[in-house]
């Protein structure tokens, strides 16, 4: 069972706070949980453990029989706090809390100020009146804490409230670092940066030795990697980082459980499991899979910190439509990776999955009921195809299923750099290159340029001083960037049922870029990501976009012709699908038939990507292309018979020999 259960009794606040999670609504909510709902809910969840529960809303003093609701589950033997705004806490109201047995209430300032605070909780008044119930708290002999939702609008002001907090008596400073859901969304443009962020957390370490007053963090779990990096010892409390779905839930005032509060994505709902909280904690696919940071994309999911922060699964969805995403807003890039293993075991795979895995990476239905046409398409039934896909999802065998779209037709440019780095300064330079965010594959190969990775940036200007900075940074002249002169082949595809590999379109090489706006570009980064779960996941789309399904498959089908999406389905995990060698096969071939032969080469289903380069005085290779296969020897096989079939005598093969970083790119997030 969870150590924490945060229990959202209604979401009535006589608040209309800018940050509000809930969306505070007038009272008397018919869907409320009644109060005997409530009893037997509490009934199950002390059955089975004793967290501690935290009556939350909305405002829980607006519910009359908030006090009766904490008194029963107190009388089960269930530690019970509560978070209030303070505006309705009075000598009465405290007393009756603390008789009911709540041990501590959690209180919220937001500004040092009248005017701060207020401007920020939508009401005037509201500061005064939170310090008169913090004083009817004390009266009643109720310990208290001061929780303040940081933003760009409240930053400056934290020495103040904390120093505000400590002079009431307040036994914990919580600050929560913003997540922009519920109303939050319209405070987006005012969430801290990545930079701020992270220097608001370093602060924030800094103060953790006062003896005035403890500190604890909340919706920022890379505080656990600050304090670790800085030398500090974590709180054994809160050294878990992000306890969403792991130690932490959230119940809503209808019933449906979350990993938290900020997390919108329902994984059960107590009143269709017959109360029984517990099953819906062990069961619900959502929880489990939070719970696999191994699991985790992008760089979370091989961060050294990946045990003790995770990244805010609630920001990664707001910011990216993907919870199992990285973390937007964490500076910190990963120590290097390990070497890859080359021919290591792969994951079992019946004749099934091996049907699904190979129809899904292309070609994916852009459409309402995906599965259904997809049913059709391989003979079995939807709910079979979905179960199955989400299964692979959970194994790993699936990184994602969404959009994969062509830099350049977005407006970006992208080049392979390759570096000639000393073997002593190998593993800080990669770690150097891995801090650009438009880095997105960087490998250790056997040759002497032994450094190779892709950048893409906005724009040429900004890829040349990323390269320039790399130089100056490292002392090291030998960056070359080797841009595409044509592309032949861009389409990372396997065929694991004996079929042909289902076709990928070609990159494009002369189409302009297209103009998107705003609106365009959200869409963009949310498909970029992966599909929700569910047999309808283009309209959970839709309604993350703010726009109806039917605008949104209209985008993404004239995106799919356009070639600004190059496809639409499941980027595979391959060295666990069994293709767990890959080498860069590069050819010196004649100008005149290059182009012929990037044609031959693209052909083969063994080849992912296939480009002409440009050459250096000592790399006289103009053709590269990446092979995929079971092991190194059948790589090389199948490079041999190729180099001859098309009479290429000077060419070589160049085999990763580590892998510092491997991510898909996050298009239109320069802002954070």
């Amino acid at each position: 069972m969870p150590r924490l259960i945060a229990w959202e009794i209604t979401r009535a606040c006589p608040l209309s706070c800018a940050h509000c999670r809930a969306g505070g609504r007038p009272p008397d909510d018919a869907e409320e949980l009644s109060t005997d709902e409530c009893r037997r809910l509490a009934d199950n969840i002390a059955s089975v453990g004793k967290p501690i529960i935290i009556l939350t809303g909305g405002e829980p003093l607006t519910r009359a029989d908030v006090f009766d609701i904490a008194a029963y589950a107190h009388s089960l033997g269930l530690p019970v706090v509560m978070g209030t705004c303070g505006t309705l806490l009075d000598d009465q109201a405290a007393r009756r809390l603390a008789e009911a047995g709540v041990r501590r209430i959690s209180v919220s300032i937001d500004g040092a100020t009248n005017e701060s605070h207020d401007a920020i909780r939508g009401a005037e008044g509201a500061f005064e009146a939170a310090l008169h119930g913090i004083e009817a708290a004390r009266r009643a002999g109720l310990d208290f804490q001061i929780n303040t939702t940081v933003s760009r609008t409240n930053r400056d002001e934290l020495p103040e409230i904390m120093q505000l907090a400590a002079r009431l008596g307040a036994s914990v400073f919580n600050p929560f670092l913003l997540v922009p859901t519920g109303r939050g969304r319209e405070m987006i443009d005012r969430q801290l940066s990545a930079e701020q962020y992270e220097q608001t957390l370093q602060w924030l370490v800094e103060q953790g030795s006062r003896d005035e007053i403890r500190i604890r963090v909340t919706c920022a779990p890379h505080y656990q990697r600050i304090i670790r990096q800085a030398g500090g010892r974590p709180d054994a409390r809160s050294a878990g980082g992000c306890l969403g779905g792991k130690s932490f839930a959230f119940i809503s005032h209808t019933g449906k459980v979350q990993i938290c509060g900020f997390l919108d994505i329902e994984c059960g709902d107590v009143r269709q499991a017959g109360y029984d909280f517990a099953r819906i904690w062990r069961d619900s696919e959502v929880f489990r899979r939070v719970r696999d940071v191994d699991a985790y994309r992008g760089r979370c999911g091989v961060c050294e910190f990946r045990n003790v922060c995770g990244g805010c699964r609630a920001r990664a969805y707001a910011m990216t439509g993907d919870y199992l995403g990285a973390e937007p807003l964490c500076l910190h890039r990963p120590a290097p990776a390990p070497p890859p293993q080359q021919g290591q075991p792969p994951e079992p795979l019946d004749e099934t999955d091996r049907r699904i895995l190979t129809a899904i990476q292309v070609g994916f239905p852009v459409v309402r009921w995906p599965y259904e046409v997809l049913a059709a398409r391989l003979e079995m039934p939807s709910d079979q195809i979905e179960g199955r896909a989400g299964g692979l999802i959970e194994r790993g065998l699936i990184r994602r299923i969404g959009g994969v779209f062509d830099a350049r037709r977005l407006g970006y440019v992208s080049t392979l750099v390759a570096a000639r780095i000393p073997e002593d300064r190998l593993d800080d330079v990669a770690i150097r290159v891995n801090r650009i965010s438009g880095v997105t594959h960087n490998y250790l190969r056997d040759h002497s340029y032994n450094l190779w990775f892709t950048l893409t940036c906005a724009s040429q200007s900004e890829l040349e001083a990323a390269i320039e900075a790399l130089r100056e940074q490292t002392g090291i002249e030998e960056f070359h960037s080797l841009p595409a002169l044509a592309a032949y082949k861009s389409a990372v595809v396997f065929s694991l049922d004996g079929s042909p590999p289902p076709p990928a379109r070609r990159p494009g090489q002369t189409a302009e870029a297209l103009e998107l706006d705003e609106s365009q570009r959200k869409l963009v980064r949310l498909v970029q990501g992966t599909l929700p779960a569910g047999p309808n996941p283009l309209s959970e789309l839709a309604r993350r976009w703010g726009r109806p399904v039917e605008i949104l498959i209209v985008h993404l089908r004239h995106w799919l012709t356009t070639g600004l999406m190059r496809r639409f389905g499941a980027v595979l995990a391959h060295r666990r699908i069994g293709f767990t060698a890959n080498g860069l096969a590069v050819f010196n071939v004649p100008a005149e038939r290059v182009d012929a032969a990037g044609e031959a080469m693209a052909q083969h289903a063994e080849v992912s990507h296939c480009y002409r380069r440009t050459t250096l005085d000592d790399w006289p290779y103009s053709l590269l292309a990446v092979v995929h296969g079971h092991s190194v020897e059948q790589v090389r096989q199948f490079v041999e018979r190729v180099a001859a079939e098309l009479d290429l005598p000077d060419h070589d093969v160049l085999f990763s020999t580590r892998e510092y970083k491997k991510t898909s790119m996050q298009f239109f997030m320069e802002a954070n």
